[in-house]
Order: structure tokens, then sequence, then C-alpha cells
């Protein structure tokens, strides 16, 4: 978000979570990148930017370590007036925008997390909704700011009643240089993943085991994959603490949290048709819960 511009039309940012350091962690990486600021008055291009190149040698090298106010978006003003006239001030919106492509298997662009789920849930709904018949009443959901707290997952229960839930969310893969596959052994293209726990929480075994399942029950197997994440939590935890059962369904994407998250298209299809399954065979899930 922008919380300051300067005399010459630079736009000062801090995070869109709570800071818990007080500078820019590692894995924060959207510097040099295309960058949107979504004011009340529209849409404004820019860049994501920090000195760089010939300005920062000599005695003026770069720190080892970035603050927030080393970075800045630029917009091609020349003065805060002139910010100020294109509607952006503290508290406007700032994204990072590089072009969605296909690379080889791969989809790379901003917000896998959470794009790729709207996606997978809009044609879950889809191709329920051309079923004659359910087996309960099954409703998709969408909720906001999950890093400040998981507000959004809080008002779902506030305003509706539910006995089971999947929270639909990344996954984590270590099949690239730097992790360790002992921590993260998922990987891209080898199915949706299924979370048993995470930093906040241990999901339901049940309806987790029974996601596993129903992937192996198809007439062409679903791959799937399991795992434990660290460092990491999704909304489901907040249905948890208010009393629904809950399990974790993740699509593998590499570079979370960056202008580059990559997802494979083949996962998200396969978790279309483990969630679409697992809905159509919900008899058995009933039947287990009497």
């Amino acid at each position: 978000m922008v919380k300051s511009v300067t005399d010459e039309g630079f736009l000062h940012l801090w995070p869109y979570y709570s800071d818990q350091l007080g500078r820019p962690p590692r894995w924060f990486t959207p510097l040099n990148q295309p960058a949107l600021v979504l004011s009340s008055a529209g849409a404004v291009p820019g860049v994501f930017a920090t000195a760089s190149g010939h300005v920062v040698g000599g005695r003026n090298s770069q720190k080892e370590q970035f603050e927030w106010n080393d970075w800045f978006v630029d917009i091609g003003a020349r003065s805060c007036a002139e910010v100020e006239t294109l509607g952006i001030g503290p508290g406007a919106r700032v994204i990072w925008n590089p072009q969605t492509r296909r690379i080889g298997c791969n989809i790379t662009g901003k917000a896998m997390d959470d794009r790729a789920a709207l996606a997978v849930a809009t044609t879950v709904g889809e191709k329920l909704a051309r079923s004659e018949e359910l087996p309960f009443e099954f409703w998709l959901a969408s909720t906001v700011q999950e890093e400040n707290g998981l507000l959004g997952a809080a008002s779902l229960v506030d305003e509706m009643s539910f006995d089971f839930a999947i929270a639909l969310d990344v996954g984590l893969t270590g099949d690239i240089p730097g992790p360790d596959k002992r921590d993260f052994p998922s990987r891209l293209g080898a199915g949706p993943v299924v979370v048993y726990q995470d930093a906040r929480c241990h999901y339901s075994r049940r309806l987790s085991d029974r996601l596993i399942d129903v992937a192996k029950s198809q007439p062409i197997p679903i791959p799937i994959q399991r795992a434990v994440f660290q460092n990491y939590g999704s909304d489901g935890a907040e249905l948890l603490r208010r009393g629904v059962e809950t399990a974790l369904l993740t699509y593998p994407t590499r570079y979370t949290h960056s202008p580059i998250e990559t997802v494979d298209e083949a996962d998200l299809i396969h978790t279309v048709e483990l969630l679409t399954a697992f809905v159509q065979s919900g008899e058995q899930l009933l039947e287990a819960s009497l």
C-alpha cells in the first residue's frame, strides 16, 4: 500500500500484511517489476524501483539489507500534486503487474495465489451446476485478508452454518534448486496436494484421507500428493477454530509470494476433477458422519 508520496512524485510503500521484521523479507521480491497502482480514480501503471546501477557504486554501495523506505514506485509523475490529480495517496493499493505467460508446461504470472484457485472453484461450480442432483448442499466461497488474521474466513461461519469444508490454496513445492526436498517433497505436475498439517493447525484426517481415496478410486486415477507444510497457513484454520471439519487441498505452485508464481495446467485440471468427484460421491461421507 502507498504510505506517502514524495515532493517529486514517488510513492513509498508499506506491506499488505502485519510487518514483524520492520524491513522487506527475503521472500518478498517485487523490485524491477511492472506495478499497477489501484487508486480511487482508476488504475495507474508504474514500476517497483530502488536506486541501482552506477548511482549506488563506490561510497554509495548498496546496503546488505533493504529497508522499506529504500523501495518506491515510479509512475512517471514529477510532483506530489500531479500524483494527487490521479487520485493516488496513502491507502492506495499497489500490485505487481507482469504479463501472464505459458513457458513450456508452466503458466507463470502474478497472483496464482489465488487467481488459479478462483478458476478451479468456478470450473467446479459450473460442472456441478449441470448435475441433476447433489448429495448435499454445496457452497463456493471466496475470502479476503487472509494475511491479516484470516478476517474474511472468520465472516463465513458468522453468516452460514457448514458441516464440512475444503480450503483451496496454493501448495508448496521443493522441485527447484535450493529447497530441501525432505521438507518440501511435492512437485509441479504430480497432481493436487492434500495437506495434513501446516503452521496453524492439523486438518481433518478423515476428510483428507477421503480426498485421497476419491482420487485413487476414479476410473482413471487422479494423481495425488500428500504433504505437511512449514511457514504456511490457510483460511481453513479459521473454519476449524469455528468448529467446521476442514481439509486443505492445494495445487502445486512454485515461487509463491513473487511476481512469477508458477503452476502446471494439468495440476489445475486434476484439482477440478478431484473436487467434482468428491462432491458427487458425498453419500459415503454423509454415511460416515452418522
